[in-house]
């Protein structure tokens, strides 16, 4: 790619601003043409790529919420207690999971900001049209990187161009305004396209997605509710008729990228490819290595595995809600094709390695058996897949702006919000339909989980902590059902009121500050001025 043979101010921790020359040509003395284009504003999307990993923003995304948990066990997944600590919210500025997404989001911001710049000289002898498209693409991927730096560390630096000047941090509201100024003015220019060329591209509905995830937030972020400016993204999505649910719930997981191109589901993704955009191994790090005989793939998961869902989350789902299996893997595991058990071979009974059987139950966020957890099944793994996935990792889905439609009619006082849940139901329950049907009045009971800390022992509850009833729980648990392994959970977690409020396996609430992350050491170390988020060391 031409971003790599020139260099670009890519922001690494928020602080190294300079340019690197890996030859002699420079982005001075290169020269540019319409067909750099795509691979100057492709550039921009690669540190996306970094976010689907248990050591970056999944984990900070989904581990350390009530849904996932990643323990320890007898083959290690402790590396100095971090996936642990992901869980007791006890991380610090030297977390590397934290570390990790804000290296990637402010190079991604830097790399936006780099082609920004080209884009206003038109370095590249682009059209018009051409032009206007590809500032407005920009914008709006730098909008969603700045949504992350929103959502994660509140108070940040605002980097609207290249510069050799330290950043200082601007408030939260700041840089939520921000975020939606920058997506409202590159929507008229965006693509209206939908699938084909424009997948994985930031096209207009996606811009529309990102302003309804922000607007349905906008309550934690700034203080202010925004219900019905999020309401109206929604419809903007909703009235395009470019969207549909997919027939079947896993269609939206598939590892045939051709078929993803043309779903109508996924608004907005993450690519990858085996070989020529790696880093999607998400089956690498739930899955026991016992697993790959029962896939027929050619590497092997790491020791036993490590992602798996909280016991309490697992049980609120209906028995004949088929998001379960289609997200889970549970019960007893056999060889591809057969009806051979496959056998544990770290942990034995009594000195017997009995069948391999996925149990909904975990002994505690501290330690676990190789056959505890419901581990991942909700992205397609074909038999021979190497180490990496073909999948791609959705972002936005129009499952969501049917659901952000629904929340916010509840919070308004409107009706409508139960039909809306009903639809993406729908498919869940195909073989008892009458279950998939939801009122508005259901969907403001409290959740169905049963929150409480333990410490061993398979659940036995130490500390409820927090008992009150979740405000419009049920609605907080259909999301719950639709989005695990996705993104888009902690946020929902904060903003349900119970990331920094209740108590799950092995994690106790510390306090409302942990609803922020803390600003890396490798940030601040360098650039003294860049404050430290309140109640961090």
């Amino acid at each position: 790619m031409t971003i790599s043979i020139i260099g670009a101010f890519a922001v690494s921790a928020c602080t190294d601003l300079t340019e690197n020359v890996y030859s002699s040509l420079t982005q001075s003395s290169y020269q540019y043409s319409p067909k750099d284009l795509r691979p100057v504003v492709g550039a921009c999307y690669t540190p996306m790529r970094s976010y689907m990993s248990h050591t970056g923003l999944w984990a900070m995304d989904n581990t350390t919420t009530d849904m996932l948990v990643m323990p320890p066990n007898s083959t290690g997944w402790d590396d100095g207690g971090r996936y642990r600590r992901m869980h007791y919210h006890s991380w610090n500025s030297e977390q590397g999971e934290i570390q990790s997404a804000w290296n990637a989001t402010w190079k991604g911001i830097g790399l936006c900001n780099n082609a920004l710049s080209q884009m206003e000289i038109n370095q590249l002898g682009l059209d018009d049209a051409t032009l206007k498209a590809a500032i407005a693409e920009l914008r709006a991927l730098r909008a969603y990187y700045y949504w992350v730096v929103l959502d994660n560390w509140g108070d940040a630096p605002l980097v609207t161009a290249p510069t050799q000047e330290l950043p200082v941090k601007v408030s939260r509201k700041e840089i939520y305004d921000f975020v939606v100024k920058e997506t409202t003015e590159a929507i008229p220019d965006l693509s209206d396209v939908q699938g084909g060329v424009q997948y994985g591209l930031m096209n207009k509905w996606a811009a529309y997605a990102l302003l309804a995830r922000t607007y349905v937030n906008a309550e934690v972020y700034t203080g202010t509710a925004q219900w019905q400016a999020a309401i109206d993204a929604c419809d903007a999505i909703i009235n395009s008729g470019k969207f549909q649910l997919s027939p079947n719930f896993r269609d939206n997981f598939l590892a045939d990228q051709g078929k993803m191109a043309a779903n109508k589901e996924v608004i907005f993704t993450i690519p990858f490819d085996q070989s020529l955009a790696t880093g999607f191994c998400l089956h690498l790090f739930s899955w026991g290595a016992p697993v790959k005989a029962a896939f027929n793939i050619a590497s092997t998961p790491w020791g036993s595995g490590c992602a798996m869902a909280v016991p309490e989350f697992a049980a609120t789902y209906d028995e004949d809600d088929s998001r379960l299996e289609d997200s889970f893997l549970i019960g007893t595991q056999y060889k591809y094709g057969t009806d051979e058990p496959i056998k544990c071979i770290y942990d034995a009974v009594d000195g017997v390695f009995n069948d391999l059987a996925y149990t909904k139950e975990i002994q505690s966020g501290n330690f676990t058996m190789e056959w505890e957890g419901y581990r991942m099944n909700k992205f397609e793994v074909l038999p021979d897949t190497p180490g990496n996935l073909d999948n791609d990792q959705p972002i936005f889905r129009y499952a969501e702006i049917l659901l952000t439609k629904a929340e916010c009619l509840l919070r308004l006082g409107k009706s409508g919000a139960g039909d809306l849940v009903s639809q993406v139901r729908a498919r869940a329950f195909k073989d008892n339909p009458a279950k998939a049907a939801v009122t508005d009045a259901q969907l403001k009971e409290n959740t169905a989980q049963q929150y409480g800390y333990y410490t061993s022992d398979y659940g036995a509850t130490l500390d409820k902590g927090d008992t009150s009833p979740v405000v419009l729980g049920r609605m907080y648990d259909e999301y719950k059902w639709e989005f695990a392994w996705e993104f888009g959970n902690r946020s929902r977690c904060i903003r349900f009121g119970v990331f920094t409020k209740k108590n799950w396996v092995s994690h106790k609430s510390l306090g409302d500050y942990t609803a922020l992350y803390p600003i890396p050491e490798s940030a601040r170390t360098p650039n003294p001025g860049l404050e430290q988020n309140p109640n961090y060391k």
